[in-house]
């Protein structure tokens, strides 16, 4: 499938119908996510259109077989009424503010009113021609991601990544929770700006990785290839080099270490690798990389023990086995919910 599809014509009723688009809305994968994506960006007039089908088709969860167009045919026309009023209610806003600001030229200033004017233009119009787009990763999945400049981005478990779209690729600036590989399209003339909590990343085109997650107690840059700049309120701006890593505490402290970048990017590549890892900083990585919850009894007393080892197709049962070589405990898996019981 390509962008430039037949989906450009399409209606709400015809998004709902679409095979592809609802498998898009009820079990999303890398190609289908890319596809859409690309499809907003360089349609960007169809984004309510699909929101508004997404909406739809999740509400009625749709799956392929199971219902029949009658069936659902009273219910698509329950929600199409539905957001039908929520955009009259939408335009009538709008009229009532520009019979307010077309009351107010009869009473300002000259002067006044062509600042004001320009304000509310700068204000309003952007926020009609850009739209927000963001994309979750539940833990226990990877995705990937094309940006309109042709910026690569791998998406770990429990990641999310947000940006205006802009079919022009003008706009290089993202927001990240958790944590991504970039590699960023060169342009000597745009920056290509990664915002986290705790700071932010320039570059101009290059090759690396950001683990930013709320629930770490540090956050870190490596380097692969190129040259980026760290911005930081309280640090100004540091400047990294190719196998740099760059990590900031929870305390505002922050250090640069020379690495090996392929230690920390193998996740990628659906490859876990743990380097003298706590057991508290562990327990966190599994959880996101096989999507489950873990509780370790003792927590207190063992949550400093340290482990090393590579996971590549390994099984959660497997991969609790190789731990135990190392240090002794008990485990039950129950769906999610795993319990490590340490002796202590």
């Amino acid at each position: 499938m390509s962008p430039d599809s037949k989906y450009k014509n399409y209606t709400i009723e015809e998004f709902v119908e679409d095979d592809d688009f609802r498998r898009w809305v009820e079990v999303p994968n890398e190609i289908l996510t890319t596809f859409w994506t690309n499809f907003q960006q360089v349609f960007p007039e169809k984004v309510k259109l699909i929101e508004q089908a997404r909406v739809i088709v999740e509400t009625l969860s749709i799956n392929e077989g199971t219902l029949h167009r009658d069936e659902y045919s009273d219910s698509l026309n329950q929600l199409k009424d539905h957001l039908r009023l929520k955009n009259e209610r939408e335009r009538k806003r709008v009229r009532r503010m520009r019979f307010i600001w077309q009351s107010a030229a009869a009473v300002l200033l000259i002067p006044l009113l062509t600042i004001s004017v320009y304000w509310f233009a700068n204000d309003y119009i952007p926020s009609r021609q850009s739209h927000m787009v963001s994309y979750i990763v539940p833990n226990g999945q990877k995705s990937n991601v094309i940006l309109a400049d042709g910026t690569t981005v791998w998406l770990n478990s429990g990641s999310k990544l947000s940006y205006a779209a802009d079919p022009s690729g003008g706009f290089r600036r993202v927001k990240l929770e958790g944590e991504a590989y970039f590699e960023v399209t060169k342009d000597k003339h745009r920056p290509f700006i990664v915002e986290t909590n705790d700071y932010s990343v320039k570059v101009y085109g290059t090759k690396f990785n950001v683990r930013a997650y709320d629930d770490l107690k540090e956050s870190e840059t490596i380097l692969k290839e190129g040259a980026i700049t760290i911005i930081s309120n309280d640090h100004g701006e540091i400047k990294m080099n190719p196998g740099e890593r760059f990590t900031l505490t929870n305390d505002d402290k922050y250090t640069i270490s020379r690495v090996n970048p392929d230690l920390y990017l193998s996740w990628k590549d659906n490859i876990l690798k743990i380097n003298n890892e706590r057991l508290s900083d562990l327990v966190i990585r599994m959880e996101r990389w096989y999507g489950v919850k873990i509780k370790v009894r003792n927590f207190d007393a063992v949550k400093d023990l340290r482990y090393t080892l590579t996971i590549k197709t390994e099984s959660l049962r497997e991969m609790l086995e190789l731990m135990r070589y190392v240090t002794p405990f008990n485990y039950t898996i129950d769906g999610e919910n795993v319990v490590l019981n340490y002796q202590t």
